[in-house]
């Protein structure tokens, strides 16, 4: 049930932001109505897809699932599913180690985000102008509806005619 985040939405919407990052306990839940996706230079320099575990308090999407799924299969990146501490991500932000956050969803498919404000600063996330994203979110994007509207083979869709 999503209508005790409508007056926080409206706060941001007032601020001039698009939704809200959700916290739990320090740790970054969803953003929106959308499960949250970061990819970002990890502690041990290797590049990391991380997004929260389903902890009860996270819906667990489907889109989610597939992004997760075909990022494992690709096999570029480290994929993971942890707690992330949001003093954990702005370090990251200061020290330019991530890459991209987008969110997730049935809805929205993927979604870019550009700036997280958090304690009165906001912190740029790369998008690249010409796509209008970055680049590993616009690649889900496109598998993903590539997939759907039966542009490309998938053990995940059937094309009917």
């Amino acid at each position: 049930n999503y209508g005790p985040t409508i007056y926080s939405s409206k706060l941001a919407e007032a601020k001039g932001y698009n939704q809200v990052l959700w916290l739990v306990q320090g740790k970054v839940s969803e953003v929106g109505a959308s499960n949250i996706l970061i990819f970002w230079k990890n502690d041990q320099g290797e590049d990391e897809l991380i997004t929260p575990p389903l902890d009860g308090t996270i819906l667990p999407g489907v889109t989610r699932d597939s992004i997760l799924q075909l990022a494992k299969s690709w096999g570029e990146f480290k994929v993971t599913e942890r707690d992330i501490d949001m003093e954990e991500l702005v370090e990251k932000l200061k020290q330019k180690k991530v890459y991209e956050v987008f969110g997730c969803g049935t809805a929205a498919i993927v979604s870019p985000v550009s700036v997280i404000h958090f304690r009165d600063v906001d912190y740029d996330i790369p998008i690249d102008p010409t796509i209008g994203s970055g680049k590993l979110s616009r690649r889900f994007w496109k598998e993903l509806t590539d997939i759907y509207y039966g542009r490309k083979e998938s053990e995940w869709g059937l094309v009917i005619n």
